[in-house]
């Protein structure tokens, strides 16, 4: 909160006065600032940091390597996953050399490089890392830890996004019921496994059970993170889409155009996420007849797909793909 936030700085003011190790306390700052999704304050300071370990404790000290993975998650977070991928790589290299496969610090490495390839679209490297990880967090650290919640979670969502909905449906079950015994309905990584199981659920086509989901995670996102949270908007985008799906458009577009407005304004124009979002609201004006309304924006979404992520990843295909069948409606639509 703002307070923390006081304080933090103070500190790091004091610290730096006074000539004292500012490394730990620029983390914990980074982080705080990462958590309420203020990215562009938290990178500098998560670089100071790195910058400080480096120089103080060595390239292979933990606390370097606790460093490289909190840049490497704000780059991805971020959307800038080139810049996250060395990161994340020279992370768990350096682990697995100095900790072993089985350390939890290894863990998390294997779970954030594996997400970070999920969004890359990357997803044939990204299923061994992510079972690596699940075998591993449930042989040392049980069935029953929040950290293999969180695996089962990862991997359910990782077969979600090839298609797998049969296989990912009890893994994304299975992940949020632990997670709400463990951590609690109104924790950030719980409040993520329930939007997956939603969303997961509006793709099969149930959209009865999965609209309670989606409107929980939307109303407790909102009051645990915020209206303007990466999060918050996730939750908003996908009950948009559910409520289109159902044929509700006069309800969904205020929240599709909600959720792309707050991701231009807090993640900018060019991140997966935006461009998502203005995939989600060009595609609902399509259905609503609106050409005119949604070709500028199916346009804007191919040309950051093909700039952020290539012209051959599954989302610039289906972009293109979409901006062909609305022109040729366009066409049948001008008068001859």
């Amino acid at each position: 909160d703002a307070l923390s936030l006081e304080l933090l700085s103070a500190r790091l003011q004091a610290e730096r006065t006074n000539g004292k190790d500012t490394s730990s306390t620029l983390g914990t700052l980074a982080s705080e600032l990462h958590t309420q999704g203020k990215f562009d304050e938290a990178e500098p300071l998560y670089r100071e940091a790195l910058d400080v370990r480096r120089a103080t404790l060595g390239a292979r000290h933990p606390g370097t390597l606790v460093s490289i993975n909190n840049l490497g998650l704000l780059l991805k977070d971020k959307g800038d996953l080139a810049a996250a991928e060395p990161l994340y790589r020279e992370a768990l290299e350096a682990q697995r050399e100095t900790c072993g496969n089985r350390h939890p610090s290894t863990l998390i490495s294997i779970s954030n490089l594996s997400l970070l390839l999920q969004d890359k679209g990357d997803l044939a490297a990204a299923e061994p890392l992510c079972r690596e990880a699940l075998v591993v967090a449930r042989e040392t650290l049980g069935n029953r830890h929040p950290h293999t919640f969180i695996c089962i979670g990862n991997l359910g969502a990782l077969l979600h996004k090839k298609g797998g909905l049969a296989a990912a449906e009890p893994l994304c079950g299975e992940a949020l019921e632990g997670m709400r015994e463990t951590l609690g309905s109104r924790h950030p990584d719980t409040l993520g496994s329930i939007n997956n199981l939603g969303k997961l659920l509006a793709d099969k086509g149930d959209l009865t059970t999965a609209e309670p989901l989606l409107r929980e995670a939307v109303e407790m996102t909102r009051a645990a993170l915020g209206n303007r949270h990466p999060s918050t908007l996730n939750s908003i985008s996908n009950l948009g889409l559910l409520l289109e799906a159902k044929g509700d458009l006069a309800a969904a577009e205020p929240l599709c155009r909600e959720a792309l407005e707050g991701r231009r304004e807090t993640l900018g124009k060019r991140h997966p996420s935006t461009l998502s979002s203005i995939n989600n609201l060009s595609a609902l004006l399509h259905t609503k007849g609106d050409f005119a309304a949604a070709e500028p924006l199916l346009r804007e979404a191919l040309e950051g797909l093909q700039e952020t992520l290539g012209s051959r990843h599954p989302s610039t295909v289906n972009t293109t793909t979409n901006l062909v069948t609305l022109m040729a409606k366009v066409d049948l639509a001008v008068p001859s």
